[in-house]
């Protein structure tokens, strides 16, 4: 029996799985700070911050435009609404 968590071989795509659990979870934070009361703008605001301060160099999936975008279409959604 093959069990896939135990191949040790290298993994390819280190840095795109990184940018999509990143967005996940900014995704998730620009809902709770929706569910909070935040503005659009105080959420961005506060993500990018966070990002910043995380971050030397941002992968390209990070920027503040995208940022940006992610909190406006997670707001247009309405979590927990």
């Amino acid at each position: 029996m093959s069990f896939p968590w135990l191949d040790s071989a290298p993994r390819n795509d280190g840095s795109a799985r990184h940018a999509t659990v990143a967005t996940e979870e900014l995704s998730h934070r620009a809902a709770l700070f929706y569910r909070l009361g935040y503005s659009e703008a105080d959420a961005t605001a506060r993500l990018t911050a966070r990002i910043a301060w995380e971050y030397d160099k941002r992968p390209e999936g990070l920027s503040d435009e995208a940022i940006a975008k992610l909190v406006h279409d997670t707001y247009a959604r309405r979590p927990g609404s």
